[in-house]
């Protein structure tokens, strides 16, 4: 790329060969392609299915199976919402994984909606019939005759969706009385203190564009719609070059760079403990009956600063049930977002003539923005049908019911003696029998 720099003063131009006008219009025109940044390159955003790429290899790397990762094929937009229930033990560990879907489909043909899986079971929560789970497959087909709701609870194998899920709970007891446990179900077994841990797994290796500038009139209307998004976060999908995003931007500089990107996850609800007193402290808590609710967004894709993980600690007097109800959404980080300088918005920086530096900066805040969509096609959809259209993504954590007590079933043990006077009982009675029977 070649480029040259034009300085330009008001003596520059000879008074005489210009009219005043004309002579005006030349000089701003000189003004602004002296602060025009020359921009000749293309800069690709990272995509969704660049995501699914990597994670594909990721899959090989591990000795998995990239061709689970099938196209689904659907005659019109799909709405996808999915609530993933995680049910944790003792120790925070992955008890169970289960998906409530529901999918509605839209236009008239066949359909094929096949999920990367696997999944045990599947059972209908409509009057439709579920999908087809044989070998861990997920796909559901049939025919829509302009629109077909359809929707199931699967079981998932908790073993392999584990280290999949994008947050991890550790759960440590110290009692009083030297008891380091939790119980199943979360029963705490005595008075002491219970510490939970909530950490953002989401992050991974990844290779991003980055550039030296960009024009601020072309990142600040897309920023401006990041930052609208984060300050009211919900369920449904990030800004994505599949949805919102440009796929492609107008910059100078522009090289490939190695980094790592993650997902910040919302995080609202409430940890209580029930049959006995309890005090609940942690980060973004707010008192309530039995311990305290919480909200707040764990992690971040630009800053180091960003929490990646977030404590509670619940002090009992006694022995007593632990509820966590842990919701968990992909979201975008408010503070990472705000314009400098304490613009209220992006459009407003835009106006003021930004520098090099920080033109340069709100270039790769907004690459971490689509690449933290990208990454978070990875958690939603969940099961990872390629659809095209809306769909929503809810993580639910709790712990898992405790395993019923079977009860106990008293041991019959024969007594011989009593078989045996029953057995010479029987022989005389069929002898008898059988006298009688020649009698006749």
């Amino acid at each position: 790329m070649f480029s040259f720099v034009i300085s330009c003063s008001e003596h520059a131009l000879p008074r005489q060969a210009y009219p005043g006008p004309v002579r005006a219009v030349a000089i701003l025109t000189l003004l602004l392609a002296s602060s025009t940044p020359a921009l000749a390159d293309t800069l690709t955003l990272p995509t969704p299915e660049s995501a699914r790429v990597q994670q594909a290899e990721l899959i090989k790397a591990v000795g998995g199976r990239p061709d689970r990762l099938l196209k689904s094929v659907v005659p019109g937009p799909v709405v996808n919402d999915e609530i993933v229930n995680v049910g944790l033990g003792g120790t925070g560990d992955v008890q169970t994984v289960g998906v409530d879907q529901r999918l509605t489909l839209t236009g008239v043909g066949d359909y094929a909606v096949r999920e990367r899986g696997p999944a045990r079971s599947a059972v209908s929560l409509s009057a439709e019939n579920p999908p087809i789970t044989r070998r861990g497959a997920v796909v559901w087909q049939g025919f829509s005759p302009g629109r077909r709701d359809l929707a199931a609870r699967l079981v998932l194998d908790s073993q392999l969706e584990g280290p999949r899920l994008p947050l991890t709970v550790t759960v440590v007891f110290a009692g009083v009385d030297g008891k380091t446990a939790v119980e199943p179900g979360g029963h705490v077994p005595g008075a002491g203190t219970v510490t939970i841990t909530v950490a953002n797994a989401t992050s991974q290796p990844q290779v991003l564009p980055t550039g030296t500038d960009a024009a601020a009139t072309t990142l600040a209307p897309l920023l401006d719609k990041a930052l609208a998004l984060s300050r009211h976060p919900g369920a449904g999908r990030l800004l994505s070059t599949d949805s919102g995003l440009p796929a492609t931007l107008t910059a100078a500089g522009v090289a490939d760079i190695q980094a790592t990107q993650s997902v910040p996850m919302r995080l609202t609800g409430s940890l209580t403990v029930r049959g006995a007193t309890a005090t609940v402290e942690g980060p973004a808590t707010t008192p309530a009956t039995g311990g305290a609710t919480f909200a707040g967004t764990l992690g971040g894709s630009l800053s180091q600063n960003a929490a990646a993980s977030v404590t509670f600690t619940a002090k009992v007097d006694g022995p007593g049930d632990l509820a966590l109800d842990l919701s968990a959404v992909g979201a975008l980080n408010q503070g990472e977002l705000a314009p400098p300088d304490g613009f209220a918005s992006w459009a407003r920086w835009a106006a003021s003539g930004p520098s090099l530096p920080q033109r340069k900066a709100a270039l790769d805040l907004l690459v971490a923005v689509a690449a933290t969509g990208a990454r978070a096609s990875s958690y939603s959809p969940y099961l990872g049908a390629d659809l095209v259209g809306e769909g929503s993504t809810t993580f639910h954590y709790a712990f898992a019911s405790a395993p019923k007590q079977i009860a106990n079933v008293a041991v019959l043990h024969p007594r011989w003696g009593a078989i045996g006077v029953t057995g010479l009982l029987l022989m005389l009675l069929l002898g008898g029998a059988a006298e009688v029977w020649r009698r006749n």
